[in-house]
């Protein structure tokens, strides 16, 4: 399990990530303060380590840009992780299809792809956004 605080360090979670499924999103001041926060934990803990499928160190850059997901979203496929986001998602969605956690949604507006991940459900089309495991 993983918590990562926001960039004051008091302690304050911003963010909780099991086993890389699932994700709850707390309270944080900024994005800035996530990622600053995010980025410090990967450059400077030692254990702590990005590796590529060929097994080099990944590069972790200083911009927290890098890490904002910019993606418009039209329609997405994706998996809902906890159910009692349903009613939210049907909120925004012109149209809704799917059986048991999978999900089909063609959405009212453009919309941004952090906010569908938000809501607890994991984009795989158009775009498969990185995973944390």
């Amino acid at each position: 399990m993983i918590y990562i605080t926001d960039a004051k360090g008091d302690g304050r979670p911003c963010l909780k990530v099991y086993e890389g499924k699932v994700m709850k999103w707390y309270y944080c001041e900024s994005e800035d303060y996530l990622f600053s926060s995010f980025i410090n934990l990967l450059k400077y803990d030692k254990n702590f380590r990005i590796y590529n499928v060929y097994g080099k160190k990944v590069y972790i850059p200083n911009d927290p840009e890098v890490f904002k997901v910019k993606e418009e979203l039209e329609e997405f496929e994706g998996i809902i992780y906890n159910l009692s986001q349903l009613l939210p998602l049907i909120k925004i969605s012109r149209e809704i299809n799917g059986n048991r956690k999978k999900v089909k949604v063609k959405l009212k507006n453009k919309m941004n792809a952090e906010e569908v991940l938000k809501l607890g459900v994991r984009i795989i089309k158009p775009v498969e956004l990185p995973r944390l495991f």
